[in-house]
Order: C-alpha cells, then sequence, then structure tokens
C-alpha cells in the first residue's frame, strides 16, 4: 500500500498542501484515520480538517476560497449560490439520515429544527413527516439552528420538537427520549447524502485523484477492520465512548461506509428531485451530469 500512495504523486512534485471544509459527526472518520495512518502524507499531501457549524458558514468559505475541498450535501450543488465551478468527484456515506422527534406523535404545532429550511436535510425531514407520519410540514414549522451538532444539542433544550439527525446524534437522541420516526432510505432510498466537491479546474489534477484515492483506501481499511477498528478511529478523533458506541452501526449499514464511491446520475436525479418536490418552481440550472466530476 505504502508504495501505492507514494506513486500517487508525480515525480518532482512538492507537498501540496489541502485545506478540506466538513461537518462535524462520524461520517468522516476515514479522514481522520487516513492523517492518523500518514496515508495523506505518503500520497503527497498536507491535509487540514476545519470543521463547520452550518451549510451557510460551509458555502461562504467555499465562495471565499477557504477551501480547497468540501464534502458535503449534494444538494449544495444544485442552489446556484457556490463559485468556483464546484464538482462532485466522490459520493460518500454518514450513515441513514433519520428524522426523531420527542415521544408522541408530530402534531401541526411542531417546531422542526434544520439548517436551512431549502436545504437536502430540511427536505429529507418534510419527506419523512409527509410519508411516514402523515404529518405534512408548513414553512413556518421549520426553524434555522444550524449543523447536525447544533440541531441534536437543541432537542432537550426544548426550543424545537425534532430533526434529522445522522450518526452518532441519531442513537443518542433515541437515547434521550427522541425516537425515531423513520429514514431517508424509506422515502429516497436512491439519495446520495455527502460528496467530496472540487472546483472544475482542480477535478483532474494529481492532488485531486490522490485524495480521492486515499479516503477510498482509508474507507476499505476502515470497513476490513470492522467494528474494533472503526470503535479505536473514533476514539483517536476524541469521541466519547457513548458517541462511538452509538455511531458504528450506523456507519457499518447500507447508507455508511460501504457507500459505492461514484457519483451517479440516478443518485443525482434522486437530490434533484427531493429539492424538486418541496420548491415547485425550482429547475436545476445546468445538466446534472454537468456537475459530476471526471
Amino acid at each position: 500500500m505504502l508504495d501505492a500512495l507514494n506513486a500517487l504523486r508525480p515525480p518532482g512534485e512538492p507537498t501540496r498542501r489541502l485545506t478540506a471544509g466538513i461537518f462535524p459527526g462520524a461520517g468522516t472518520v476515514h479522514l481522520h484515520h487516513a492523517i492518523d495512518s500518514g496515508y495523506f502524507q505518503q500520497a503527497g499531501l498536507e491535509v487540514n480538517l476545519v470543521q463547520v457549524v452550518s451549510s451557510d458558514q460551509q458555502m461562504a468559505g467555499w465562495n471565499d476560497d477557504e477551501y480547497d475541498i468540501m464534502h458535503t450535501s449534494p444538494d449544495h450543488l444544485l442552489r446556484g449560490l457556490l463559485k468556483r465551478d464546484p464538482v462532485a468527484v466522490r459520493a460518500e456515506g454518514m450513515g441513514e439520515l433519520a428524522v426523531h422527534r420527542r415521544s408522541g406523535a408530530p402534531v401541526p404545532t411542531d417546531r422542526w429544527a434544520v439548517d436551512n429550511a431549502r436545504s437536502a436535510f430540511a427536505f429529507v425531514l418534510r419527506a419523512v413527516l409527509a410519508d411516514v407520519a402523515g404529518s405534512p410540514v408548513t414553512d413556518d414549522q421549520l426553524v434555522p439552528v444550524g449543523g447536525t451538532l447544533q440541531r441534536f444539542q437543541a432537542l432537550p433544550t426544548e426550543a424545537v420538537d425534532g430533526t434529522t439527525l445522522h450518526p452518532p446524534f441519531d442513537v443518542l437522541a433515541a437515547e434521550q427520549g427522541f425516537p425515531r420516526v423513520g429514514g431517508h432510505l424509506r422515502v429516497v432510498p436512491d439519495l446520495i447524502t455527502n460528496v467530496v466537491v472540487t472546483p472544475r479546474e482542480t477535478a483532474t489534477a494529481w492532488h485531486t485523484r490522490a485524495y480521492a484515492e486515499v479516503c477510498r483506501v482509508s474507507t476499505e481499511d476502515l470497513l476490513a477492520a470492522g467494528a474494533p477498528g472503526i470503535e479505536a478511529a473514533l476514539l483517536r478523533h476524541g469521541l466519547s465512548e457513548a458517541a462511538v458506541r452509538a455511531a458504528v452501526p450506523g456507519l457499518l449499514g447500507p447508507a455508511g461506509l460501504s457507500t459505492p464511491p461514484e457519483v451517479t446520475l440516478r443518485g443525482m436525479e434522486a437530490v434533484a428531485g427531493l429539492r424538486r418536490r418541496f420548491t415547485p418552481d425550482w429547475q436545476p440550472a445546468c445538466p446534472l451530469t454537468s456537475l459530476i466530476g471526471p
């Protein structure tokens, strides 16, 4: 493996420094594992991971050239707000996106925490509540709170009644009295939940190809190690034992680390279909195939 990673950097090329904008959570375990294992370094990359607290912050950082790479929702490519001509070069899984609510059936007065009312996580929430719970949500029930960590932290404050979460926050929420209503695999099974985004002009550059290959190698490493290896990597990353225990089943589930890395048209159409369902006048500004990198 070491020789293969060393070969990713062309002879004579200096180490390339890359900054990646990411969200907190267990879904980035392969990135931390790659850093801890020296895989990025062996590939000629020096990678700095920067955590954001909301999609708005991440998109603003992208537009201000703060990140060379983003791990983000593919829906952000559809919103027409990103500059630098972004394309998705790799699909990744963070576990199922699940809606949780305090005990009892949803009611019309519920307040639902979202990152952004026009984001994919908000659309998943609305689809689950309409299709699984039979309780459609109106715009005035959505409360912008921030990223998944911020939404999870808002639940016990009673500022909101429920939200969309992913591992480990989903299991932790259920343990705190916020049972699961339903997840995206039931209402939008083909949805791509996370992609690696780069500017189009660097999508074929050696450092982008090397970054994606290290992600692949590190992910396969963790899958081969199974639950014990993933748990160890999450503990090294600083997650508590409770969070690690909560995260592993989702990461090993069908929407977790085993997610195929190809960004498919079918997956992008599912993302677009979800947006179109709750924004009826929306149409993509460009062919979906143009958002998929080489």
